[in-house]
This record gives structure tokens, C-alpha cells and sequence, in this order.
């Protein structure tokens, strides 16, 4: 029943973003569908009046506030200019360096060929030393003048390259961030469990995959605005129930999931019964006839038994999967 609700509100959802598409003539590229979106849901107030009074706007002016407002795909749409700027930098300063190569080149010649002329020459008197110091000092004047240039040259381009760092630093950090919730995302759990099976991490950990099992429900009843604040205050209360060292990431629509270190089978559900109490006592819906309380679903899977990330994350899927489907059963772990 939940997934029926859960479909339906997606299916709605989606209609009413190709329906706007349509309508404004807005081209349907997967960058737009997230772009319109993301303005229907009213996850960010400003973005959602500015793209939704918008009547025919031309690509580049999507892409424009795409990128302002660091919608995935529009961020990630503009990093390859940052590399191709990195290669044409690159490229200029080979052929500079080379330019200054050759200047030196040119001046160790004209040293050796005025110390040969003035060993050979035995008659040369003050007159002719003094012009051969001057033909090499203009010599040696050029290939400062060169040098200098390629300094600053240098200088120039290592402040581009460390701007373009930063850059292509900012873009994977938003890559790899929820945007309702400013939490990692599906992306980072995946990096974050890669990094557990490749060594570089503790292996003692559990996998625990948090379901708000009424979201769907209230977000049919109450909207798709009143889902994302219950979704927001969930990630509020969530931070506060993890340790500096674990991990919490929003893996969906009202799905989370939690690396816990330094946990064993026998520690699991206190660690899931202190989830649920946070959620109990934090995360009460207000609504015209009363109040709702959002409950939540467990499935939990340990790393010890699984021997790869996407063995770990199927496990506590299925782990979730059977709490979801039986009301006695609010946590799950894979055994």
C-alpha cells in the first residue's frame, strides 16, 4: 500500500513538471526535468518564483540559473570548461617555456663566441673588449627580459590552476550533497563504502538504511511542501543521533542511511531503538485536525557479513524491505 502511494505521488509529481515543460516550451533535456523540479517541490523559495514565471525562457537562461542556484546537473554541465581552460593554460605555457629555452640557448652562444673571439684576438685592445661586454650585455639583457616574462607568467598560472582547483573542488562537493537537506547523497554513501572495502576504513561497521515510512501518505494529504520540512527536520534530528565519526547520508525521497563504526551484531539495536526514539520525540506533523507522528522503518546490515559495498547495501535493502512489510517489525537485521 505504502509503494502504491509512494508511485502515485511520483507519477503526479512528474506530470505536473512535463506539464509545465509543455507548456512554457521548455526543451526536454534531463537538466531541465531536475531544473523544473526542483521548482515545483518549493524546496528553495527563490529558485521555485523564478523558474516557474519564466514563459518561453531561451537554454542558456535555464542553464544560467541552473548553475546560480547548483543544481547537479548544471554544475556538472560546466566543469569540462574548467578542464578545457586547465589544457589551453597548459599548452600556452609549454610554448613560452620553450621560447625561454631557446632565449638561453641563444645567449650561451653569444658567451661562448665572445670568449672565443677574445682568446683568439691577441691584439684586441680596450676598445674592442668594451664592444664585445656590450654585445653581451644586450644578449644577456634579452634573456632577463624573457626570463622575467615567464615568471610572471608562472605566477599567473598557478593562480589560475589553484582557482580552477577550488572550482572543480566546489562542483564535486555539490555533486556529492543532498540539496533539500545540505547532506551527502546516494553518491557519497557509495564513495564512503568503497573506501570501507578498500582498506582505507574500519570494517567493524554497520550499514543501518532509515525509512520515514508515512511520507509518502502525508505528502498525498498535506503536499509535497509539508513532506520536505518533515524531511528536513528528520535530517536535523538525525545529525544530532550520529558520533564525529560516523557517517548519515539522504539516500531518497524520505531515506537515509547511516555507517555506524565500532558496532557489533549486540549493539544494533540500541542504536536502532535510539533512532527511533529521536525521531519519536522530535518529529511531530502538525496538521489542522491534531498532530501526526512520523514513524520509521530499520533495516540493518553488517559489514563483517558481506563482502563487497554493493553486497552490503542489498542486504540492508532487503533487511528494510522486511521491516517495511510487517507492522511488529520496525528494525531489521540481515542475518
Amino acid at each position: 500500500m505504502a509503494g502504491e502511494v509512494l508511485k502515485t505521488s511520483q507519477d503526479r509529481q512528474l506530470q505536473l513538471v512535463t506539464q509545465h515543460m509543455a507548456k512554457h516550451e521548455i526543451a526536454g533535456l534531463p537538466r531541465n526535468y531536475e531544473l523544473v523540479h526542483e521548482a515545483i517541490s518549493g524546496t528553495d523559495a527563490a529558485l521555485s518564483r523564478e523558474v516557474l514565471s519564466l514563459a518561453n525562457p531561451p537554454q542558456s537562461l535555464l542553464d544560467e540559473i541552473g548553475a546560480r542556484y547548483q543544481i547537479t546537473s548544471f554544475v556538472t554541465l560546466a566543469t569540462p570548461k574548467s578542464r578545457a581552460d586547465e589544457i589551453r593554460l597548459l599548452l600556452d605555457l609549454r610554448t613560452k617555456m620553450a621560447s625561454g629555452v631557446t632565449q638561453k640557448q641563444g645567449f650561451t652562444k653569444v658567451l661562448e663566441t665572445v670568449a672565443r673571439s677574445l682568446r683568439q684576438d691577441k691584439g684586441a685592445g680596450p676598445e674592442d673588449i668594451l664592444a664585445e661586454i656590450e654585445f653581451l650585455s644586450v644578449s644577456l639583457s634579452d634573456a632577463v627580459v624573457a626570463e622575467t616574462e615567464l615568471e610572471g607568467i608562472l605566477r599567473s598560472a598557478a593562480d589560475r590552476l589553484i582557482q580552477a582547483e577550488t572550482e572543480a573542488n566546489a562542483a564535486r562537493a555539490i555533486t556529492l550533497r543532498d540539496r533539500l537537506t545540505s547532506l551527502p547523497n546516494h553518491t557519497a554513501l557509495a564513495e564512503r563504502l568503497e573506501a570501507l572495502y578498500g582498506g582505507s576504513d574500519e570494517r567493524e561497521s554497520a550499514l543501518f538504511l532509515v525509512s520515514l515510512t508515512d511520507l509518502a501518505h502525508l505528502a498525498q494529504v498535506y503536499g509535497e511542501s509539508a513532506a520536505n520540512r518533515i524531511v528536513k527536520k528528520a535530517a536535523t534530528v538525525f545529525r544530532k543521533a550520529i558520533k564525529k565519526h560516523d557517517f548519515l547520508a539522504r539516500t531518497g525521497r524520505g531515506e537515509f542511511a547511516f555507517l555506524f563504526r565500532e558496532v557489533n551484531r549486540e549493539t544494533v539495536h540500541a542504536i536502532a531503538d535510539r533512532l527511533k526514539t529521536s525521531i519519536a520525540d522530535n518529529l511531530v506533523f502538525a496538521t489542522s485536525d491534531g498532530s501526526a507522528r512520523v514513524t520509521v522503518s530499520i533495516g540493518v546490515a553488517l559489514a563483517a557479513d558481506a563482502f563487497s559495498p554493493q553486497q552490503l547495501r542489498l542486504q540492508a535493502a532487503k533487511a528494510l524491505e522486511t521491516a517495511k512489510a510487517s507492522p511488529r517489525l520496525t528494525v531489521v537485521v540481515h542475518n
